[in-house]
């Protein structure tokens, strides 16, 4: 019998190797969630991981987030909104499915200047166990990875009042045993608020095909998504739905709720719906949790599969700066000055007069002043009790009976008077929002508005907080 070459045999080896590590990556990735129809390309495509959803919010909320996405996460649903991030923020998240599959993301976001806008930087990776392989005779040839990587960075900025656009660049390597791709792909995004009601659109994984060492290439997973949110409760609950028009298979609607239960505790659900599909795996409910806690939050999510397995996300986020349960600062009581005592009363207050003698009119020039003219003398404190004399104890406690939403931490005015202009395109009352220089934190603060009741302005903070605004109590000031 014939014998290939070591040369042609060596060859056959890597492209068995590398062919059979595509097969298994692709279908155990890819159709193993969602079934194959005549009609659609399914699994035609390179880089599917980055369909991957990011982010237990999201997740929980079934990924309705292209006009609600908020805080680091927001780089992979929309990158514009990240345009209203005001510090530094950290996250990540872990995710597994199936037992074997993994998925980690990390990814850092920080304000630049005005002009250039929110920088942003992530790493997302998803691998499997390692996978023993065989050449074309069935012979073992050792234990091979298979993973894929994306390296991105994006920028987001405020064009005017109420609109923002981000752009992420993205670098994707693609490692299936002995053979391997890499490519760039480009997201753009873009945000608007118009009377509360905010509407997002993105397009993702814009970008050359894939070819695996120069063969076949295969195109990026390319999709256009639309969105819109809105709060209503007055604040507490945010509702929240997308389209989404994926290359690679049907279109799917996913609607989404976040209730704020606590200033602390969110609790989400969501629905997601591929049109066309059938009894789709992909369709179903979503539930998540999340918790806040100063500058950290943890989200959970799980997204139920009967077929196959339910898919459970956990994501961690940091802010550097103020927390979403900032504490309420206490002012410093200034020592109250003792007053001296009144004098002890010695009667009732006396007016004396000197009264001039009767005398006959006569004509007097216009130069001459009598002396005796009627003087008062000063009064004497009248002996009332002090109980009577003080004010009121409602105009003593005046200065601290009410509480103010204050949005400190702006370093000019200007960034104060967009952040206002937001504000008021969300919906929130701006009328009586003034801009003070903050003495005590530093930079200019936005006291927002005044109310008598603790409870509705720990609320508004809270529903401030949740659309990434800095917000605080404080007790107001005369």
């Amino acid at each position: 019998m014939r014998r290939p070459l070591p040369g042609v045999l060596g060859a056959r080896r890597r492209l068995s190797t590398g062919l059979l590590a595509l097969s298994l990556f692709a279908s155990t990735l890819y159709l193993g969630v969602r079934p194959a129809y005549s009609d659609v390309s399914v699994g035609g495509n390179s880089g599917s991981f980055l369909q991957f959803e990011i982010g237990g919010r999201p997740s929980g909320m079934g990924g309705a987030q292209v006009g609600s996405a908020a805080g680091i996460m927001a780089q992979y649903w929309n990158p514009a909104a990240l345009a209203s991030l005001e510090q530094q923020q950290v996250g990540a998240m872990h995710a597994a499915w199936l037992q074997d599959l993994k998925y980690e993301w990390l990814g850092y976001a920080r304000p630049l200047s005005p002009k250039l806008g929110v920088g942003s930087v992530s790493l997302a990776y998803f691998h499997l166990p390692s996978i023993n392989g065989t050449d074309a005779f069935g012979n073992p040839t050792g234990d091979f990875k298979v993973y894929d990587m994306a390296f991105t960075i994006g920028l987001a900025r405020n064009l005017a009042r109420g609109i923002s656009v981000g752009a992420n660049v993205k670098a994707i390597r693609q490692n299936l045993a002995s053979v391997s791709a890499m490519g760039p792909a480009v997201d753009l995004g873009a945000m608007a608020t118009w009377r509360g009601t905010s509407f997002g659109v993105v397009e993702q994984n814009i970008g050359p095909s894939l070819s695996f060492d120069g063969s076949t290439s295969y195109p990026l997973p390319h999709q256009l998504r639309l969105g819109l949110s809105r709060s209503v409760a007055e604040g507490r609950v945010l509702l929240a739905t997308d389209y989404n028009m994926p290359s690679d298979y049907y279109k799917d609607v996913r609607v989404g709720a976040e209730l704020r239960a606590h200033p602390n505790i969110s609790l989400r659900l969501g629905y997601r719906r591929e049109i066309g599909a059938g009894d789709d795996p992909g369709n179903g409910m979503s539930y998540g949790l999340g918790i806040n806690f100063r500058q950290m939050n943890i989200d959970y999510a799980m997204t139920p599969d009967n077929q196959f397995a339910d898919v459970h996300r956990l994501s961690f986020g940091y802010s550097f700066g103020s927390g979403a349960t900032e504490k309420e600062p206490k002012p410093k009581k200034k020592p109250e000055e003792k007053k001296p005592a009144p004098p002890a009363p010695t009667g009732p207050p006396v007016i004396a007069a000197v009264v001039p003698k009767p005398v006959e009119p006569k004509p007097v020039k216009a130069t001459e002043v009598t002396p005796k003219t009627v003087a008062l003398a000063t009064p004497t404190p009248s002996p009332i009790s002090p109980a009577a004399s003080a004010p009121p104890a409602a105009a003593h406690t005046a200065a601290f009976s009410d509480f103010v939403i204050v949005l400190p931490g702006f370093s000019s005015k200007e960034t104060a008077q967009a952040e206002i202009k937001a504000l008021d395109l969300l919906g929130f009352r701006t009328k009586d929002a003034r801009i003070e220089r903050d003495a005590r934190r530093g930079g200019y603060s936005i006291t927002l508005t005044r109310m008598n009741s603790k409870g509705k302005a720990d609320e508004m903070a809270a529903s401030l907080q949740r659309m990434s605004f800095r917000a605080v109590v404080d007790l107001a000031q005369k």
